[in-house]
């Protein structure tokens, strides 16, 4: 897969690639860190810098897929890692299905399925981001593709921060996360 190819120091490096017919596996290693369900998932929520900081790392890993024409499809809390230096590290990027098969003419409609994908994991990104700063789940959903499709333009759900966070945020933090999933597309980030 191309996608194991791609290096940055934000992406999560395969340590075993398998098949267990008829599922493909991917294996990382542990010590890369505990993902933020698990971080979560022990103790109280991250401070709001922290949270920040981590987003934005998982962002510069996910445009450095996306220049290279990959993009996750399924970003969730137990696919990014933290280590003990705050340093994130974004895992399943070769596990996605690929939208746009390798020997596809780039065309009008592969750039859009590719370019749709890649908007798909940034919206995601800002979900983790709100996951984390209102210290409860997104439209009480685990999954954060469900949320997806329950945004504007698949469905009808309005994602906001609400006032009651464990820890005051900052007016721009809360801008940027309510802009990530804004009800109209066309306000929300369009690249990592």
């Amino acid at each position: 897969d191309g996608a194991s190819r791609i290096h940055h120091p934000n992406l999560a490096h395969v340590v075993e690639p398998g098949r267990v017919d008829p599922w493909p596996y991917v294996a990382y290693d542990r010590a890369l860190g505990e993902t933020l369900e698990e971080r979560i998932a022990r103790g109280a929520p991250p401070l709001p810098l922290d949270a920040a900081g981590w987003a934005a790392q998982a962002l510069e890993g996910l445009a450095f897929a996306h220049e290279a024409g990959h993009a996750h499809r399924d970003i969730q809390l137990a696919h990014i890692v933290v280590d003990g230096a705050n340093h994130v590290r974004v895992l399943g990027l070769e596990v996605a299905q690929e939208v746009v098969p390798p020997n596809a003419d780039f065309n009008t409609t592969t750039r859009r399925a590719a370019r749709e994908a890649a908007e798909e994991d940034v919206v995601c990104v800002g979900l983790v981001l709100h996951r984390l700063l209102s210290g409860k789940p997104v439209l009480e959903e685990s999954d954060l593709q469900v949320v997806l499709q329950r945004l504007q333009p698949q469905g009808h759900d309005l994602v906001r921060l609400g006032w009651e966070t464990p820890y005051a945020i900052p007016e721009p933090l809360r801008a940027i996360v309510n802009r990530a999933s804004d009800r109209q597309t066309r306000q929300r980030y369009h690249l990592a």
